[in-house]
Order: structure tokens, then sequence, then C-alpha cells
């Protein structure tokens, strides 16, 4: 079975891309059946190639470092950590994923935040550079070999970050935050494993539609976010994106997406277009022909108590 191409624009004129913005409302007729609340979403889309709102933050890898630097909101200078071989390296998601959660701490002021899935801690230092002395930032991973990484980011940067081990939120019962930035594992197997992006001693096992541990979260984070709390998550098309959203959108009051961006498939990816047609075929990922190239994409949500 082939995958489908699907049309992805409105009709509009020919002056440049253009917004499209969907609106899911209770009990109407949508394209994510079942949602119980409030969906409201923004992206720019280019027929000829990634998204418009593809992410302008340079980051360099050089040796074992990691540097992280968003000029479309104004940063002179970078951020820099140390990186592992045995911790999840930042990507282009970490990229969008800081910069909806910058925006979220400009709107909201948050006092305290998570840094769910730290890896590295690059979010975590990003945001405690932004925020005031006083704010509380925390970490978690379950990897301790992330954990120690990205304490002595902390230390690096001389930013006071809290790390602690442990699955999900398991590290922080008791404990309610203003924001939470989640970045745990959210690709279908075996494509976490086949894409090269995560390295064998980092966990993923995010089962064969990718959503075991996004549902978690979102199951779970309402429980830990103050009542005026917000949640940034991202959102793979190589995972079952709509069971996402609608359980996103089950558990609280408005969920909008602020980011996206698209990629070609890989190498790595592209050995395996068999398989993953089969999963497509099954609605566990999607995938899109735009011009010649096979693509997938991120979307970044934002999610509020209230």
């Amino acid at each position: 079975m082939q995958l489908n191409e699907r049309e992805l624009l409105e009709p509009s004129d020919k002056s440049g891309p253009r917004a499209r913005r969907a609106r899911v409302v209770p009990g109407t007729d949508t394209s994510l059946p079942g949602a119980s609340d409030t969906l409201e979403c923004a992206a720019m889309i280019n027929p000829d190639g990634p998204s418009t709102m593809a992410p302008t933050a340079a980051t360099s890898e050089s040796g074992a470092e990691y540097s992280y630097q968003d000029k479309r909101l104004g940063d002179a200078e970078p951020v820099a950590v140390a990186t592992a071989p045995d911790v999840f390296r930042p990507t282009s998601t970490t990229a969008l994923l800081l910069r909806a959660a910058r925006k979220a701490v400009g709107e909201q002021r948050p006092h305290s935040v998570l840094d769910l899935g730290c890896g590295t801690g690059i979010v975590a230092v990003v945001l405690a550079k932004l925020l005031p002395a006083d704010a509380v930032v925390c970490a978690s991973d379950l990897s301790p070999a992330a954990v120690a990484l990205a304490r002595r980011n902390g230390e690096r940067n001389g930013v006071a970050v809290q790390c602690r081990c442990g699955s999900l939120f398991d590290p922080w019962r008791g404990q309610r935050f203003d924001l939470i930035v989640d970045d745990v594992s959210g690709v279908a197997e075996p494509f976490d494993r086949l894409s090269g992006w995560y390295p064998p001693a980092v966990p993923g096992a995010a089962g064969p539609d990718g959503t075991r541990w996004v549902l978690e979260v979102l199951d779970q984070a309402p429980d830990f976010l103050t009542p005026d709390g917000h949640l940034v998550f991202p959102v793979l098309t190589l995972s079952r994106e709509q069971l996402i959203i609608e359980r996103a959108c089950s558990r609280f009051a408005a969920v909008e997406q602020v980011e996206e961006q698209w990629y070609p498939l890989n190498e790595q990816l592209l050995e395996h277009l068999s398989l993953l047609e089969q999963l497509a075929a099954a609605g566990d990922v999607r995938v899109e022909k735009r011009g010649s190239r096979w693509c997938w994409a991120t979307r970044i949500y934002v999610a509020r108590r209230h």
C-alpha cells in the first residue's frame, strides 16, 4: 500500500503562504471527533517547502557541546551546554519547545517551572536565565546520566536548577508548577531507534504509535500544575497525533498550537519507507509528500488548565 498525498492548503491567492486556522468547538463536526474542549490552532504553511514558522534558533554542535540562540526572540549571545554520548541531544524540537516556553514565560511570568524529560537541561538553563532569581526551576529525567549532566550544565551557566531522577512526575509528588515543559519520548517504535536520534542508552519505548509517555504526561500534568498553570508539549506526526490531541482536549480547558515545522525524512527513515507505509495505513504515524520529498512534522502546543 502506498502513502496518500494530502492537500495542505485551502485555496488562496498566489502572493504567498497563508495562515490556516482551525477551531474545534464541542458539538461541531471536526477532524478531531470527541474533543471535549476548545482547540485553537494556527499554522503558516508554505506549499513549496517547510512551514514558514520554521525556527530561526541557531544551534551548533561542536564536540561535546550544544549552543542555542534564537535571534527571532532577540538573543544576542548563545547559551551553551555540555552533551554526552549517553544523553539525548537537543534537536530542532527542543528549539521549537524553547520558543513556545519563552513566549509563555513572557505572558505568564511563572514563579515555578519544570523541565520534564530534561536531557542536557538546556530548557531549564535557558528559562532560569530569563526568570527572577527567586523563581524555582526544576528538571528531571529517567536517565541518571541526564540528571547529572543537567545539574552540571546549570552550574556551568550560573543558574540554580533542582535536578531529580525518576519517571515522569514521580520525583515531584506533592509539588505544583506554573509552567511545565514536556520533552519525553514521542516517536513510534521502532522509528525512535531507526531514526538515529536515540542513542542506545537513552530510554525510548513510546509504543508502536508513539503515544505511551505523552498520554501519561497529559493525564498527570493537571495534578502538578497551579490553577493558572500551562503545559508546553510537542506532538510529532511520527506518532498517533489525533489521539494525543483528543486526550489533551479532554484534560485541559484550552489547547493551542503555537509552533509547527516540517522536515524531510532522513536517510535512516527512508530506508524503512515500507514500514512507515504500514504504520501510516494503521493510523499510527503520518507523513506527507511535499514536492519530491516525504516529510514529517513537529507541532508545539500549549495547554491551559483554565
